[in-house]
């Protein structure tokens, strides 16, 4: 009995990141081939370095569109870098706002050896620390914006900082709801035993956030749209919703650029 204790204990995502780390994020390390910051929808990016509260430095591109209202903080999803980000980069700029996209601990030239959940959460407060700080940004300027995996970065980020607005794109209710759907043996597991913070924006957005929009593709297979569903139907308002109907996970930004850069547009102007 109590090897099979010890054995559930061992396998249990909060307690075992050697075995779950790898199944939860994917980066891609910068070589020295990405000296430069390209170049999107005319606007040429700034290539940044800042600090997280436990010293651990990161990078992350700032593009600063002349006359924009709104600068857009992008926490993006489990997987690539900054590099595989350039369709929503331009879409962001194409809305009207400047956006500062950066990389968390572990991927891209970031500093950090492995990521996780508190660490990434961490990662999403220094960054929009750096705007405040260090571009002297206007916190009641700064709209959030959360990419699957950064959905939960984002709310979490959100209950630390100001923020005038938040956009959050094919994320999950929650990291326990969503790893339990990946895998069912998961069910075994009380929420006790996932990572802390358990990225549960479904919690979060009960309670009083930014003005929401929440923008989620029909055909996603990685986080079903009964997640965005379930998101906007508890969420307070403010709030509003965009169903992409060709659109999947990873493709939002290409599939359907004119009504997802119109969506974005129109809740931009509505702040």
């Amino acid at each position: 009995m109590s090897l099979t204790l010890a054995l559930y204990l061992v396998l249990a995502p909060r307690l075992n990141k050697i075995l779950w780390r790898p199944m939860l994020f994917h980066p891609v390390l910068g070589g020295d081939e990405w000296s430069d910051v390209p170049e999107i929808a005319g606007v040429k990016g700034k290539d940044v370095y800042f600090q997280t509260h436990d010293s651990c430095k990161l990078n992350g591109w700032y593009y600063k569109l002349p006359g924009a209202k709104y600068t857009i903080l992008f926490s993006h999803g489990n997987a690539g870098n900054l590099y595989t980000r350039l369709p929503s980069i331009q879409a962001l700029l194409n809305a009207g706002a400047s956006v500062f996209v950066y990389d968390y601990r572990g991927f891209g030239k970031s500093e950090g050896h492995k990521p996780d959940i508190r660490g990434i959460c961490d990662d999403g407060c220094a960054a929009h620390d750096y705007l405040v700080e260090k571009e002297a940004v206007d916190p009641d300027t700064i709209v959030l914006y959360g990419e699957s995996l950064g959905v939960g970065v984002t709310t979490q980020v959100s209950t630390m900082r100001h923020a005038r607005g938040m956009i959050l794109q094919s994320g999950f209710a929650s990291l326990p709801r969503i790893s339990r759907e990946h895998m069912p043996v998961l069910w075994m597991y009380p929420r006790l035993l996932f990572p802390d913070p358990p990225l549960d924006s479904l919690a979060i957005l009960k309670r009083p956030h930014p003005p929401l929009l929440l923008v989620h593709g029909v055909l996603d297979t990685v986080v079903p749209i009964a997640h965005a569903d379930d998101l906007f139907r508890h969420a307070a308002e403010p709030k509003q919703y965009i169903r992409l109907t060709t659109c999947g996970h990873g493709d939002i930004a290409t599939t359907n650029p004119e009504e997802y850069s119109s969506a974005l547009r129109q809740f931009l102007g509505s702040l």
